[in-house]
């Protein structure tokens, strides 16, 4: 019997393990995200894959990411996931498509005041403006 449950805990404690250990480094030629604007923030507050947002119901997104506007961008190039949190490797480059909006209307287009050269939050790191077209905001990371 001691056997038996020692196997049991065994298992329960790889799964526990594994799902405490989220962090994952990949690279990519592309990767559809989303980027989360919060209220009048000056960048980007968070990068999170597109499918995690696909997952999630309406009221849950509100819920969790409140006052906040979403944009649908790609990500190229190496990046971390850790939770539902993306963190672009140095050198990545993102291309937020600022009329591309979801489950948000256009109230403030984040691209506006940005000019080449101007530096931006992300997340918890920082990137450059490489490019700022219509409705189209190219980022590299730093």
């Amino acid at each position: 019997m001691k056997r038996k449950s020692g196997m049991v805990f065994l298992f329960l404690a790889s799964i526990l393990l594994g799902h405490a250990q989220s962090k994952t480094t990949k690279t990519t030629k592309e990767t559809k995200v989303i980027m989360v604007v919060e209220g009048t923030a000056e960048g980007i507050t968070q990068v999170v894959l597109f499918n995690t947002f696909e997952k999630m119901k309406g009221n849950e997104i509100f819920g969790k990411y409140p006052n906040s506007q979403f944009y649908i961008g790609l990500l190229q190039g190496r990046y971390e996931v850790n939770d539902d949190k993306v963190t672009p490797s140095k050198g990545s480059t993102i291309i937020m498509y600022t009329d591309r909006h979801y489950l948000s209307s256009n109230r403030i287009p984040p691209s506006d005041g940005f000019s080449v050269g101007d530096h931006l939050n992300l997340g918890s790191g920082k990137a450059k403006v490489v490019s700022n077209k219509k409705g189209e905001l190219i980022l590299k990371t730093q």
